[in-house]
């Protein structure tokens, strides 16, 4: 009887010492994340690869029209300043007329929905977005009904290595 009362007092103290263990484990990765929580798993398991590949955000509107985005992972060959130089001069009047303009370096594949047009395939390019260009009221004695919409976003995409214009959208 003592033995067993032996044996069940040693299993008892061997769980009791592997519980805790892992309870200061968990505590310790709890304390970590919420600390650094941009850091993520980098923080605790330090052998992990680390990736600096961010992932591009599809825009459903380009993805219904069949144009995927990427990151590129080469540097541009025209900077941000002159691809918005460049598309202002290719659409004067989307960009004098758009609130709001941005600019991002993208990889650009698109995939055509007709034949006639050419495919373009993981090409470097400078998607510029114009948001929010106003429409134009109808003639009301012609159409009367109303625009659904009041503006509409336009995009742009542009050759990062020549600036010429590979590809227009607007939405």
């Amino acid at each position: 009887m003592k033995r067993r009362q032996r044996i069940q007092s040693w299993t008892w103290k061997i769980s009791g010492l592997i519980g805790a263990l892992f309870l200061g484990i968990g505590l310790i990765w709890l304390l970590a994340l919420l600390r650094q929580p941009q850091s993520g798993l980098r923080l605790v398991i330090p052998h992990l690869p680390v990736t600096n590949q961010t992932s591009t955000v599809q825009l459903p509107a380009l993805y219904t029209a069949g144009i995927i985005l990427g990151t590129p992972s080469q540097p541009a060959s025209i900077t941000q300043e002159q691809a918005l130089l460049l598309a202002s001069h290719w659409q004067p009047e989307a960009a004098s007329k758009a609130k709001k303009v941005l600019a991002r370096y993208v990889l650009l594949t698109y995939i055509p929905h007709n034949a006639s047009r050419p495919q373009i395939e993981k090409v470097p390019a400078w998607m510029i977005i114009y948001e929010q260009i106003p429409l134009q009221p109808a003639d009301a004695s012609v159409d009367p009904t109303p625009f659904p919409r009041s503006s509409y976003d336009f995009y742009l995409f542009l050759d990062a290595k020549s600036g010429k214009v590979l590809l227009s959208l607007w939405t």
